[in-house]
């Protein structure tokens, strides 16, 4: 059966090239890659970004552009707008504006979850600025919300990971400016080890948990297995000391 349907694409696709296909058992895949032709004003050329399905428009944020089109001059250009692709029809859609805007930035990161957009962290070279902020974005009001969680959470940083496993959002990594150096210097960079989760559905253990360690309340009576919990949940979670760069 797999077999079958190996061949059946490797005919498409071999077609679309002009090539004739293979035997069966001897099947050869064809990747095809073509510009889509698309409706409206496409979003600004730039690197760095986020772009993040939500049902089937495709939300683009952020990046670095430049004010001379698609030669980086240092003279570099950092959106905060929403840009919106529906995928359906290949269209790029006219987007309200809404305050508040947030700054604009990159390598940053953007997940979906229950249908809205959140973006963290990130840097803006212009500001000589890296950011630890949450930000929620509705796709329907357009509005942006700033995000508050309960906890210590990362210190500002661009280029970490994000990954979502069930109602968690798991951040690993990313990079800032060496403590010495300050907070904004764009060549003075280490990498993180360190690892945080930020749970949107959080239980009832967990919420108590939370407020023995925001009110430094006695442990002694707790099982040790909370004990446990509780030394993990404040302890560095490092996996490796910092490492230091001298790039961007």
């Amino acid at each position: 059966m797999l077999e079958a349907a190996s061949v059946g694409v490797a005919r498409v696709l071999a077609s679309t090239h002009g090539a004739r296909p293979k035997e069966p058992g001897s099947v050869t895949l064809y990747e095809v890659h073509a510009p889509l032709l698309c409706e409206g004003t496409p979003a600004r050329w730039r690197d760095f970004h986020s772009a993040t399905i939500i049902g089937t428009k495709m939300f683009v944020f952020g990046g670095r552009a430049d004010r001379f089109g698609p030669f980086h001059s240092n003279n570099e250009l950092y959106c905060n707008m929403i840009r919106v692709f529906e995928t359906v029809t290949n269209t790029w859609l006219n987007t309200p504006i809404t305050q508040p805007l947030i700054e604009g930035r990159r390598s940053h990161s953007a997940f979906a979850y229950n249908g809205e957009l959140y973006i963290f962290g990130g840097y803006n070279a212009r500001l000589d600025r890296h950011f630890n902020d949450l930000w929620k974005f509705n796709p329907d009001t357009f509005a942006w919300t700033r995000v508050e969680p309960r906890g210590k959470g990362p210190c500002p940083r661009r280029r970490q990971c994000c990954c979502m496993v069930g109602d968690r959002i798991i951040l690993f990594g990313g990079t800032s400016p060496c403590p010495e150096q300050g907070m904004g210097d764009e060549f003075n960079l280490m990498d993180h080890s360190d690892l945080y989760i930020l749970d949107f559905c959080p239980n009832l253990k967990t919420l108590c948990k939370i407020a023995v360690i925001q009110f430094s309340l006695d442990q002694s009576g707790l099982p040790h297995d909370v004990r446990w919990e509780l030394a993990a949940m404040t302890t560095n979670s490092n996996i490796s000391r910092p490492i230091f760069s001298s790039h961007g």
